[in-house]
């Protein structure tokens, strides 16, 4: 082999190396997908979408549709739907999707429930996420398909319910590459026999904190009925748990607990939204808060 073969032959390898691991990686994304999308892609509020990844084409400019049916205008208090989820493209042979649904305040609002072995629900400690499993892309299944989910609408007084869903028709080619992404929304309003104030005698009540927004410090008030173990914790707005304000027996009355914007660390957390929840006996209430620095 003469030097110029072999000058050429060495600085192809890094290339090759470099070809193959992006390959590797579009193989690895597509297969980890496969069985369930990561949180957060459903188009909501604050969230991105299936285009981070399958990134071929603008979201909804396909030939394809994506609906919801199950549930349409208003939900009645504790009340199930069965809510249908469907998807068609015409150049799709494997399917997955993601949706949420929330309340004004981006907070899960109902409860979501898989009904068979093609849909799961994961959670965050705002969110949770219906999803795809592996068998539920339906691979090689042509022209389109649809998943079903069970929702429980919440209590009465709980407010407008809106999801958002996010859908990936993928031509199956085992990578990230080629596939169309479409996105919806819709808002079910509380109906008006079901939007009664919440019951006053709930054990334990969470207060809006003040001053919200705030900088650097906040007040966050919450009322028992009776002696209860409490756990007051703070999280960010993806799921992480910033730190924890209360933990253990605490008596009936108001209690006041003070953030000052540090994390379990000691250490200042960035300007953002924040999410504050209270668990003490069978309450579990969540509400938001903005730091400005």
């Amino acid at each position: 082999m003469n030097n110029f073969a072999t000058k050429n032959l060495g600085k192809s390898w890094p290339v090759a190396t470099c070809l193959i691991l992006v390959l590797s990686l579009n193989v690895s994304l597509a297969m980890a997908y496969s069985s369930g999308p990561p949180n957060g892609r459903t188009n909501a509020p604050d969230e991105g979408n299936c285009t981070a990844c399958h990134s071929s084409f603008p979201l909804n400019s396909g030939m394809g549709s994506l609906s919801v049916s199950g549930l349409t205008g208003s939900y009645e208090a504790n009340q199930t739907y069965d809510l249908v989820v469907s998807l068609a493209d015409p150049e799709a042979s494997r399917w997955g999707f993601e949706f949420t649904v929330i309340d004004d305040e981006g907070l899960a609002i109902g409860s979501v429930a898989s009904l068979d072995a093609n849909t799961q629900v994961t959670s965050t400690a705002t969110r949770d996420y219906a999803k795809h499993t592996t068998v539920g892309t339906q691979s090689g299944t042509p022209d389109g398909v649809s998943w079903t989910m069970r929702w429980t609408a919440p209590a009465a007084g709980a407010g407008d319910a809106s999801i958002y869903i996010a859908a990936n028709a993928a031509n199956g080619n085992g990578n990230t590459s080629g596939d169309l992404i479409y996105a919806i929304s819709e808002t079910w309003t509380e109906s008006s026999v079901s939007s009664a104030p919440a019951p006053a005698f709930a054990a334990a009540q969470l207060q809006p904190n003040f001053p919200n927004p705030f900088n650097p410090r906040t007040t966050i008030t919450y009322e028992l009925k009776q002696s209860l173990s409490v756990r007051l914790s703070v999280y960010s707005l993806d799921g992480r748990l910033v730190t924890q304000l209360e933990d253990g027996l605490r008596s009936e009355g108001q209690h006041q607990v003070n953030w000052n914007g540090l994390d379990a660390r000691g250490m200042a957390v960035p300007s953002g939204t924040y999410f504050y929840r209270l668990q003490a006996g069978s309450v579990d209430q969540t509400r938001s808060m903005v730091l400005v620095r």
